[in-house]
């Protein structure tokens, strides 16, 4: 059986991308990646906090949160590589708390290629420039030919050894030539082209500067735009040189000069010491070579740049160009889609209400714009870092969604696939075939979200780089509307708990505890109400008292006190319907409203009381009698009546009737 060997799987650990040299690296691992059929996972992160400002021209008045970048890489950590390939220095703004051997440890035992770090631990590689030669060449260059001695220098990354390296270079040949260094004169740059600050203190710093040389491209670009809003002319009042000969260095205005150390082949050149390392080869670390490149802005004209005539400047002409036009269709490229973000934003807003169509929708949108794979990966529940405590990397993702096969798909929250070490993002992404993954954080402020992984083009990356940001903010408003309608369901069963107490208390203050009838607080309510529906019809008002409730209490207890009382409650319940109003108003005295329109309704009920207690008594074993006293006062309904006065007439006429009670209630007691 023919052995199929496997197709390797990479992850390309970059920050920083703001930067055109990653790009070149970027450019150069994808290119090697694509002719030997390995996939690749881009863990990049960026930084955002000096654009906003180089547009806003002004310090941000809040938290941009970069420093969530910082967290990107070690998602790699599920995601099932055969290999690391890293550029330690430019993660993010800020990773002072991880070094090269921590990092390589944390990975171990998967192999590591570093580039622009020198390392030596057993499975892993540097590849490295001449950062050292490559100023050296710069400084010989500006002492040698231009006669400068006050040169500024713009540092990069603390920390990182490429800016080491060429600090270094730049102390030590300003010594060879006994030029004077001062502090002032060495700026503290982060490799990007947002230090307009940083070149800002250089000059208040340095009287009569004669040239600044910078670390890196980028922040020469920063350089070129201070000394302009200075009235400096770059190449004449003062010289600037870069580092990298990134894409636009020819393009700018004078030309920058710089040096080369070709980024797109250091990308592919760690590509293929990778896959060595991985198959057990034997691999050392190397320097990239570099050379430098004069142009303009060092004070150089075209005739000493170039020495061969018009077909050296052809040739660069015709790769100013090809750049300037390449870059242009980038830019309305990108223009063009970010109208698409908006659209999406809308749409995702209309999902709200259901986590697994908002899901789906995702896919359905970034469907549209021609990746050939794509998935979304949520964390369990949202994880707020602060960017201040121990990052702690989450173990565990779920693949909420996925565009693939041309198809989107999207997995309700209980059948969402579990991705861990164990089972890693592979497991999920890989279909035998080839891959170029480019893996995003998803965030708003303080809280991660999880993944969106790509298969796309290096040239879509600024685009869906803003995608995952404003994906990021849809994620916090799907879960702040999860949290509404939870506190809506929650206050909705704290309603409905308190309309049960609510009805509960209504009860107990409107009703008596002993004979299940109203009090005379339920009394009045009800009677009051009837006063306004049953308007201009006939009622009567009943006064009724228990008699001789004292001597029961006294003679046989309150328990049988207790029975006479609920006794006499039911028989005056059941003498009347069921719309009537029977309450016990306290002690042994009931009220009752009645509406009849018979004229004989009070000797009718009277009957019926006295018949009801007959029976009682009959059939009871008690040694007392349960007899009721009334008075029935006869009344019209209407709003204006007066309650009280129709209850004082029923109260006299039922003191009338008591005047015919028996003088005790004893069964035994001698008939007088």
């Amino acid at each position: 059986m023919m052995n199929v060997k496997k197709r390797y799987t990479i992850g390309v650990l970059i920050g920083g991308i703001h930067a055109n040299f990653p790009k070149e690296l970027i450019s150069g691992i994808s290119a090697a990646a694509d002719e030997l059929d390995v996939n690749v996972n881009f863990f990049l992160g960026t930084q955002t906090e000096g654009f906003f400002q180089d547009i806003l021209l002004e310090e941000l008045p809040g938290n941009t949160y970069d420093y969530q970048f910082n967290t990107i890489h070690d998602y790699a950590l599920l995601g099932g590589l055969d290999g690391l390939i890293v550029r330690f220095g430019m993660f993010g703004v800020d990773l002072e708390s991880m070094d090269a051997v921590s990092l390589a440890r944390r990975f171990h035992p998967v192999p590591i290629v570093y580039i622009s770090e020198q390392i030596d631990m057993p499975g892993c590689c540097s590849l490295i420039s001449d950062n050292y030669g490559g100023i050296c060449s710069v400084m010989e260059h500006l002492i040698n030919e231009h006669h400068c001695e006050r040169i500024l220098f713009m540092s990069g990354t603390r920390g990182n050894i490429d800016a080491e390296e060429r600090r270094r270079a730049y102390l030590d040949t300003m010594a060879k030539y006994s030029l004077p260094v001062t502090p002032e004169m060495i700026g503290q740059g982060d490799y990007s082209e947002f230090v307009d600050r940083e070149v800002e203190w250089l000059l208040d710093h340095n009287e009569h500067p004669q040239a600044i040389v910078f670390a890196n491209d980028d922040m020469a670009i920063s350089g070129y735009k201070v000394c302009r809003k200075r009235g400096l002319a770059i190449g004449k009042d003062i010289l600037i040189t870069g580092f990298d000969d990134c894409e636009v260095a020819g393009s700018m205005i004078p030309p920058l000069a710089t040096v080369s150390q070709n980024g797109a082949l250091m990308g592919r050149t760690a590509l293929r010491n990778m896959i060595a390392l991985i198959e057990k080869k034997e691999i050392s670390s190397e320097r990239n070579p570099v050379f430098f490149i004069p142009r303009e802005s060092c004070g150089c004209t075209r005739k000493e740049i170039f020495e061969d005539g018009m077909a050296g400047l052809s040739l660069e002409l015709q790769k100013r160009d090809q750049a300037i036009a390449r870059m242009k269709q980038e830019f309305i490229a990108f223009q063009r889609r970010s109208w698409y973000i908006p659209i999406i934003a809308r749409e995702l807003n209309g999902c709200m209400d259901n986590e697994t169509d908002f899901c789906l929708e995702v896919m359905q949108k970034i469907r549209n714009l021609h990746p050939n794979d794509a998935y979304l990966f949520l964390l369990e529940k949202p994880l707020v870092y602060d960017g201040k405590e121990n990052w702690v990397c989450p173990e565990t993702l779920r693949l909420a969604s996925c565009y693939h096969d041309g198809r989107a798909r999207a997995y309700a929250p209980e059948e969402r696939p579990r991705i861990t070490r164990e089972h890693p993002l592979t497991s999920v992404t890989e279909d035998g075939r080839h891959h170029q993954f480019m893996t995003f954080l998803l965030f708003s402020g303080e809280r991660q979200y999880g993944l969106l992984i790509c298969d796309i083009r290096m040239e879509d990356f600024p685009f869906f780089h803003m995608l995952s940001l404003q994906l990021g903010l849809s994620l916090r408003h799907l879960e702040i509307s999860r949290q509404e309608r939870e506190h809506r369901l929650a206050m909705k069963h704290d309603m409905e708990r308190i309309r049960r107490e609510n009805r509960a208390l209504d009860i107990k203050s409107k009703y008596d505890k002993l004979t299940g009838l109203l009090n005379l607080t339920g009394f009045t309510d009800r009677a009051e109400e009837l006063l306004q529906t049953g308007a201009g019809r006939n009622a009567y008002m009943i006064y009724a008292d228990l008699d001789h409730l004292k001597e029961i209490n006294d003679s046989w207890g309150h328990l049988e006190g207790n029975f006479a009382l609920s006794s006499a409650a039911h028989i005056l319940k059941d003498c009347l319907r069921d719309s009537d109003i029977v309450a016990r108003i306290g002690g042994d005295e009931f009220l009752a409203l009645a509406v009849s329109d018979w004229e004989t309704f009070g000797s009718i009920f009277r009957s019926r009381v006295t018949l009801a207690c007959q029976r009682l008594n009959s059939s009871s074993d008690k040694p007392y009698y349960v007899e009721i006293s009334k008075g029935i006062a006869q009344f019209q309904l209407n709003e204006d009546t007066d309650l009280q006065a129709v209850i004082k007439e029923a109260d006299r006429l039922l003191y009338l009737d008591k005047k015919n009670q028996r003088s005790t209630i004893r069964k035994d007691a001698p008939v007088s």
